[in-house]
């Protein structure tokens, strides 16, 4: 099993092959009644997509814990709301890892015990890293949990956009061919764009990967990208912040090609949408998102029943079904159905797993700087 290799700018990992890699390891009856003890209920903040009815009425069955689910479509959206009550009013959220920084220096979170997480040995080893490179540990505590991880790579109508991976590229997003039919979000098209930028060599390699610790860089290169977004605006018919902006960009505002989330894709493509979703020759921007504990959080204990419940195979597989992303749980690949197996397939072949681009800590000016540039994208 391959690890990340932090002397390489792309973070290297087979991810899926981590995940089935190793025995899984067993879950014994006292999870149940440990779950069950707690009762109660547990107020979730999450994203739009990731609270299924199959997974929640699982959750409820399995340990009797009332789930109430709040819902968001951005990060930015969840760091400000959360900043904004002062960590109040939910016992758990789902930051992405590269922003769980961020949201303890706002105050928004408290410490997560690993130790009460007693299903931990069946995560993928390669997730065990993640907190620690990605800038959630501080002082020596760690502030979330791995949960589960996708990409943001292209999302093609098959009838209107030929091509086949090797040759696909976030280049073709700006194909001429495709104007007024592309979708993006404002603020990760530039990261796109850039590696295309970069590919092509009309940019220095790795300036993306150094921008997310080097301001200067950052504004300089994020600036390159944008400008050439905003002199080629026209070729995007609408930009996208969640899962359904981009469901409707494709089935009501007649987007063929787009960079988006894989999940929203692949749930298209399961309804019967002439869609699919390829990794680019730059390499799928990854990110794995996590479970996190507010600060003002009062059910603490159902929190922690729901972060050993997730970490179960069959918990895993069932949540790769029904939202279309990928678990980090040894195992649960055996409970994943054939249209997940069909959609990871196409989406991964050849050597896509390996070239995976590793999306990095977001540190506070960074986040802001790019919002800017997001800003300025949207009013051209």
């Amino acid at each position: 099993m391959l690890i990340f290799d932090k002397k390489t700018a792309t973070r290297r990992a087979i991810l899926m092959r981590a995940v089935a890699a190793g025995a899984v390891a067993s879950v014994g009856p006292w999870f149940v009644r440990d779950a069950r003890s707690s009762s109660g209920e547990l107020n979730w903040f999450t994203w739009e997509d990731y609270a299924p009815k199959p997974l929640m009425d699982k959750f409820t069955k399995d340990t009797g814990i009332k789930i109430n689910v709040t819902l968001f479509d951005s990060n930015e959206t969840q760091l400000n709301k959360l900043r904004a009550a002062r960590g109040e009013g939910f016992d758990m959220c789902t930051p992405t890892v590269t922003w769980v920084g961020a949201h303890v220096d706002a105050g928004n979170l408290q410490p997560v015990d690993w130790a009460q997480i007693k299903t931990m040995g069946n995560m993928a080893k390669t997730f065990h890293k993640l907190p620690d490179e990605m800038g959630a540990i501080k002082e020596g505590k760690y502030y979330c949990m791995p949960y589960k991880w996708g990409t943001e790579a292209l999302g093609l109508n098959i009838d209107a956009v030929k091509t086949e991976y090797g040759k696909a590229s976030f280049g073709d997003l700006w194909d001429p061919a495709y104007k007024g039919k592309m979708t993006c979000r404002p603020r990760s098209i530039m990261l796109g764009t850039g590696l295309w930028m970069e590919g092509k060599g009309d940019m220095p390699a790795g300036m993306m990967v150094k921008s997310y610790d080097d301001q200067p860089t950052m504004e300089k290169y994020y600036g390159q990208a944008l400008e050439y977004a905003i002199k080629n605006k026209a070729q995007i018919a609408k930009f996208w912040t969640g899962t359904n902006d981009t469901i409707v960009a494709y089935r009501q505002e007649g987007c063929v090609i787009g960079q988006t989330w894989d999940g929203p894709i692949n749930q298209m493509r399961n309804d019967g949408d002439k869609v699919k979703y390829l990794a680019p020759k730059e390499g799928a921007l990854t990110w794995c998102d996590t479970l996190a504990i507010p600060k003002g959080a009062k059910n603490i204990e159902q929190a922690y029943a729901y972060m050993n419940w997730a970490l179960q195979p069959e918990v895993g597989g069932l949540m790769a079904n029904e939202t279309g992303y990928n678990s980090i749980v040894v195992g649960a690949e055996k409970f994943t159905n054939p249209n997940y197996q069909r959609n990871f397939t196409e989406a991964y072949p050849g050597d896509a797993i390996e070239k995976l681009w590793f999306q990095r800590e977001e540190k506070p000016w960074f986040i802001a700087k790019r919002q800017e540039f997001a800003a300025k994208l949207q009013a051209a």
